[in-house]
């Protein structure tokens, strides 16, 4: 009689279950409240490290630009920062240095003599200056009638050859023939051409514009050879006033920016002391 297996001992029966539709939508509705309680709690944090971002990033623009304003004028022409509105002008200096006013104990030196109608040279003393193509020359520049760099009464075109340590200076008398006043310390500047810092809140930009020629009144628009570049953005408030003396001949510069970004503003007033004495 031959031996009798169960089919189960040869082929063994898996008794193990798995998830049951009900057991299967339980488990989905507690991971997903689960994963809701942590997004709630979450939520808050990664809201505060995007704000904290944010406002860093909009502090260190609005640094940034204020701090480019204020090296530029604090190199200012005395009594060349003028402000109209919006627009903030001033004239940068390039390099200065004093020229002879006399002749040396042998009589010799080339000095600049303002009651000769003729005379357009002088000698420069101490360290020789630098002196770029197109740089003009200013001599006691008082920002008023008869001494203003903005009308041209205080200001000569250099004819000297572009150089630098240069011991002295040949200039164009032009229009205005000599300079009609000498300065008491023998000072003299060279310089560019103006530059003009613009608010545009309503493109919400700060912008620099430099390139463009003298005029006698404050311009607010600039030709096609002008350099216009941006400064700042998402600029949502943004003013200039100028004080021309707050102490002696000092004048004082303030800048109000507000820079606006994802619902977070940063707001910064900057003081800045401008030399006026010539």
């Amino acid at each position: 009689m031959r031996p009798v297996f169960e089919i189960s001992a040869i082929f063994p029966v898996d008794r193990q279950r798995g998830f049951t539709l009900v057991e299967m939508i339980v488990s989905i509705v507690i991971a997903g409240f689960l994963v809701s309680m942590v997004a709630m709690f979450g939520r808050g944090q990664i809201e505060a490290y995007l704000d904290v971002g944010n406002r860093a990033q909009l502090a260190d623009e609005a640094d940034t630009a204020w701090r480019r304003i204020g090296r530029d004028l604090q190199s200012a022409l005395p009594n060349s920062v003028r402000q109209n509105g919006d627009f903030l002008e001033f004239v940068p200096i390039r390099d200065a240095g004093r020229y002879r006013a006399d002749v040396d104990s042998t009589g010799a030196g080339d000095f600049l003599d303002f009651s000769s109608t003729t005379d357009n040279s002088f000698a420069v003393l101490g360290p020789g200056v630098t002196v770029a193509a197109g740089d003009q020359l200013v001599i006691f520049n008082l920002g008023q009638t008869g001494s203003d760099v903005y009308a041209g009464t205080s200001r000569r075109a250099i004819s000297t050859a572009a150089g630098s340590n240069l011991s002295s200076l040949q200039y164009t008398l032009g229009a205005f023939g000599q300079f009609s006043l000498a300065s008491p310390q023998n000072r003299f500047q060279i310089v560019g051409g103006p530059v003009t810092y613009q608010c545009n809140v309503a493109a919400g930009t700060l912008l620099r514009h430099s390139g463009y020629a003298f005029a006698a009144i404050q311009p607010t628009a600039f030709g096609a050879g002008a350099t216009s570049a941006v400064l700042a953005n998402d600029v949502s408030a943004c003013s200039f006033s100028y004080l021309p003396a707050v102490l002696q001949r000092n004048g004082m510069v303030a800048v109000r920016l507000a820079l606006t970004r994802n619902g977070e503003t940063v707001e910064l007033l900057h003081q800045i002391d401008v030399l006026n004495t010539p």
